[in-house]
């Protein structure tokens, strides 16, 4: 009895060490990584996404919204009934002029909607935040791939066979924000 106890409160020991070592890799794991963070514009939305997926993040640098794949950020994402924050950190000495977000990348016939709760824009001490469906007055959806419910602050694919997930492209009013931001 005595064994099976000790073999109990092993087993818990490292079932809990190892989950503080998953919550440790959230964070940037020194300081240069966190300063570079600090120093990089970064791209936040607090969303609910309930299932597994990537998300990509592209910018440009000349005014336009020619978005190609060398200018990107692609994050996994882990799914949760819970509202998450997905935080894109763009290279350092990148100051975009605008930005489009897929929420979603290659055919995801089980996710449902994405709730768009919070975006936010930081750079160095300036930072800029929207909520909810205000975020539309800031970007508008691809509507080739994106069913939005602007009342809900909701998107989700028109056709759960597309390889593209729903998608917003700038309202000029973001690279307005932008462009605050960065002066």
């Amino acid at each position: 009895m005595k064994t099976q106890k000790i073999v109990t409160i092993i087993l818990m020991t490292i079932a809990l060490a190892s989950c503080k070592s998953d919550k440790k890799d959230d964070k940037p794991a020194n300081d240069s990584e966190l300063k570079k963070e600090e120093n990089s514009f970064n791209v936040t939305f607090n969303l609910i996404v309930k299932k597994d997926d990537n998300f990509h993040l592209y910018y440009t640098e000349d005014k336009s919204i020619n978005f190609n794949e060398d200018q990107s950020v692609w994050l996994p994402i882990k799914g949760s009934e819970n509202e998450q924050e997905v935080k894109f950190i763009l290279p350092e000495d990148i100051i975009p002029t605008d930005i489009r977000v897929d929420f979603g990348y290659g055919v995801n016939k089980e996710q449902s909607e994405i709730s768009l709760k919070k975006f936010r824009m930081n750079y160095y001490d300036k930072s800029f935040e929207v909520k909810d469906s205000l975020i539309f007055n800031y970007f508008y959806p691809n509507k080739d791939n994106t069913i939005l419910d602007k009342t809900k602050a909701t998107l989700k694919r028109v056709n759960l066979e597309q390889t593209t997930g729903p998608s917003l492209y700038p309202h000029i009013t973001l690279t307005e924000e932008i462009s605050k931001m960065v002066k």
